[in-house]
């Protein structure tokens, strides 16, 4: 019995976590290239036609992490966290799935959701894709 618990148990804890890091050069064409007009959110009424980039917006320099990046500036702290990076859609084109965090410094509002990217724009550039997918 305790040889069988001890199979058991061996095998329950030696499943291995599928660990993928990021490159800052990966998460700064994100920062580049993902167009904001693409997914909801307080970056909206921002946009104009000649500002569809996180790039362009004039925020600060976004600060990044392991597997993500920060954009923090006077009213408003933006978080892109990369869950995983992968044919997902199956058509042949790497995306990101993104967790993002959409958070107002002066009022209530506070949004995160998941999103799937995919570079299919025009010049590479990221949008959202109408993909469910799971995150955050």
């Amino acid at each position: 019995m305790k040889v069988f618990i001890f199979i058991f148990l061996f095998f329950s804890f030696s499943v291995v976590a599928n660990v993928q890091t990021f490159t800052q050069s990966e998460l700064q064409v994100i920062y580049d290239k993902l167009n904001i007009s693409t997914f909801r959110s307080s970056l909206m009424p921002k946009r104009t036609k000649d500002k569809m980039y996180l790039s362009q917006m004039g925020f600060s320099k976004p600060s990044y992490f392991k597997d993500g990046f920060l954009i923090d500036n006077k009213d408003w702290v933006y978080t892109f966290t990369v869950i995983e990076k992968k044919d997902k859609n199956r058509d042949g084109t790497t995306d990101y799935i993104i967790c993002f965090s959409d958070k107002s410094k002066a009022g209530t509002y506070s949004s995160v959701q998941p999103m799937l990217i995919s570079p299919l724009g025009v010049d590479g550039q990221y949008i959202a894709l109408s993909f469910t997918v799971d995150g955050c």
